[in-house]
């Protein structure tokens, strides 16, 4: 997690996030923090996903597996948390379980408060003028979640049956207020020279209604079984603003611009799918996917006229946008259990269909394209519980829609992005050689791991106008990642537990456009180093260190950081109530610091936590709620995830 609580894995945010085995219509860190913590019974990290998963997501997929309850009667349990930013957090969930009929309520309303201390010093050229700012001041942001939920499912011996339905309001907020000064040149003879006060807002938010229903019907008890389900997601009412203003040392309005972006969202997801056992040790899986998401609106803006004083339209940037993906899917995938071998060959083959239509003149796009996407995992079991195991996949990231916007925004007054209709998908392919051991009180998986990415998309910044950049999407080549990874679980004391992750690799950046020096390298790491006390028998201690390592981009690079945080959680009444008081980045140690180096742009971004941040949570579980656990079998896990 970086220093604005942005999650990455080897290196990359491009992952995707299922729950329960079941795609979530969020991606990326914003899926992770729609699910409150305490609802969760283990994680699962799939690195080579097979062809029965999504094939987006270019460092594969986290799996979050929710506790079940499994006492009769009513239950639930109610969390609350709140933190020295003042994010809090409320969430429940009550559970009326008989012999084959579950329903259940649950609600939360979440804000996750963050701010930080943004500086940052640019030089752009734009022909004969040089301009240097520099703007230093403190930013807040609030990503906000209120949502009810309510579902309903009906367990018989061999078939079960679920629906749930949820309606929420979620979004969230930036705000900026930077000191701002900026010299300009030309020909290297100063002419202008201003001190501002520079003040932007954001907010983006979505009134939604989604809903889920799904069906399973087991044949026999070998696993023989067809399964079905239908999503169905629509976001209204949803607007992204943004607003951008320049005040003069005795806060007169010098300059600014505001802009709505008003849009309705629909996304769909429907699945069938079907698994034979065919012989003992064979297993045939089959499915069809269909998957569409469909966005319109239209984007409008106003400037201020400093000599009226009043803000006008700029009808020339007025824009009405539409955009639709479908991808249909089928896939197979054949397993094998061949004495100590175990073989699993799979291929996803899907169809893409993608229009983009906007009233800018020349930015409509139609786009086809029917692709296969290939997996295949080997295992060999040793003796005394060694596993040896070697997986493949090829993987794609589709640009989402704000990738392509053909039109301008502002994130504040002298940044401005822009999307890229040509923009085209990325395709990755990655391989693994993991070793695993395990015992009753140690395990240990070491995988050595390669990555290469064609079409890598990343965000490139050019100057615009004099102090003003421009950000917009591009492919900008290819890359790729090699290198190891380790993860250690080991109790050395029966009070002491150490859980060690980490990875070490060469990451290069083959950069068609020749940006700054070409090509670039660097030795990247990532290294989380977690320890566990026991107390007493109701008192639990952590503390981890995490460090993550420099990284170049197209454009320049990104430094080293490191961060501690600690942890106690203590345990009353039974175990029903458990209290967690969390101190994140202890020693305030915590950076982002990014350096852009070009021909005709120079620009360092330092952004540092407020400090400090320290976290209450209290949840408490009544009546009988219980958590429902079961023995995973080692089939899947063996190809399908690493348990955490």
């Amino acid at each position: 997690m970086d220093v604005e609580g942005e999650v990455t894995f080897r290196g990359s945010s491009g992952f995707i996030v299922y729950v329960d085995g079941k795609p979530s219509v969020f991606s990326g860190t914003q899926a992770l923090e729609q699910i409150p913590s305490s609802q969760i019974e283990n994680i699962e990290i799939i690195t080579t996903p097979s062809a029965r998963y999504d094939a987006d997501g270019d460092v594969g997929i986290i799996n979050i597996i929710t506790k079940k309850d499994s006492g009769k009667g009513v239950s639930g349990m109610v969390n609350l948390s709140g933190s020295t930013m003042w994010s809090r957090n409320v969430d429940f969930l009550v559970m009326k379980q008989n012999d084959a009929f579950r329903w259940y309520v649950g609600g939360r309303w979440n804000e996750r408060l963050r701010e930080s201390d943004f500086n940052q010093r640019k030089t752009t050229i734009v022909a004969d003028t040089v301009t240097t700012s520099h703007s230093d001041g403190p930013r807040k942001s609030n990503n906000f979640d209120y949502a009810l939920r309510t579902g309903w499912i009906y367990d018989l011996p061999s078939t079960s049956l679920s629906a749930e339905i949820e309606g929420g309001y979620g979004g969230r907020t930036r705000k900026g207020v930077l000191d701002y000064t900026e010299e300009r040149t030309v020909k290297g003879t100063a002419f202008g020279k201003g001190i501002y006060d520079s003040s932007d807002d954001y907010d983006l938010h979505e009134t939604y209604f989604q809903g889920t229903v799904t069906g399973k019907h087991a044949f026999n008890k070998e696993g023989h079984e067809l399964s079905a389900s239908f999503y169905l997601k629509y976001g209204g009412n949803a607007l992204e603003y943004f607003e951008s203003e320049l005040y003069d040392k005795e806060g007169v309005l010098q300059q600014g611009h505001k802009a709505w972006e008003d849009e309705h969202r629909w996304t769909v997801r429907g699945n069938v799918d079907y698994i034979l056992p065919y012989r003992e040790g064979g297993r045939l899986e089959t499915g069809y996917q269909y998957f569409s998401y469909l966005e319109d609106g239209d984007y409008s803006m106003q400037f201020y006229n400093p000599v009226s004083k009043e803000f006008y339209w700029r009808d020339d940037i007025y824009n009405t946008f539409y955009f639709q993906r479908g991808v249909n899917t089928i896939y197979a995938l054949l397993g094998e259990n061949i004495r100590s071998f175990e073989v699993q060959a799979g291929v996803r083959a899907e169809h893409t269909h993608r229009v983009l239509r906007s009233s800018i003149e020349g930015a409509n796009r139609v786009f086809n394209r029917f692709e296969f996407f290939p997996s295949a995992h080997i295992g060999y079991h040793f003796p005394r519980r060694h596993v040896l195991l070697f997986s493949y996949s090829r993987r794609t990231t589709r640009p989402d829609l704000f990738y392509m916007e053909p039109y301008i925004t502002y994130r504040d007054f002298y940044s401005a992005e822009i999307g890229n209709p040509d923009i085209r998908p990325e395709y990755i392919n990655s391989f693994e050689l993991n070793y695993r051991k395990t015992a009753d009180d140690f395990s240990v998986s070491a995988s050595a791991f390669h990555r290469n990415r064609k079409d890598k998309i990343e965000r490139l910044r050019i100057p615009f106008e004099a102090g003003v950049t421009l950000d917009s999407m591009a492919n900008v080549g290819h890359d790729y990642a090699t290198g190891l990874e380790l993860s250690l679980q080991v109790q050395p004391l029966r009070v002491w537990g150490i859980n060690v992750n980490g990875s070490l690799y060469h990451y290069k950046v083959k950069n068609q456009f020749k940006l700054g020096n070409g090509d670039e390298t660097s030795t990247n790491y990532d290294i989380t180093w977690n320890n566990s006390f026991e107390l007493g028998k109701l008192t639990r201690l952590q503390v981890d260190g995490n460090f993550v390592g420099p990284s170049v981009t197209t454009q320049g690079r990104t430094d080293a950081f490191w961060y501690v945080n600690l942890a106690v959680r203590q345990q009353l009444f039974k175990r029903k109530l458990t209290g967690t008081l969390a101190f994140r980045d202890v020693f305030n140690s915590a950076r982002y610091v990014s350096d852009i180096q070009t021909t005709d742009l120079s620009s360092l971004t330092k952004i540092r936590p407020k400090y400090p941040l320290i976290i209450l949570s209290l949840s408490y579980t009544f009546n009988n709620y219980s958590v429902k656990t079961t023995k995973r079998k080692e089939t899947h896990d063996l190809f399908e995830g690493t348990n955490h």
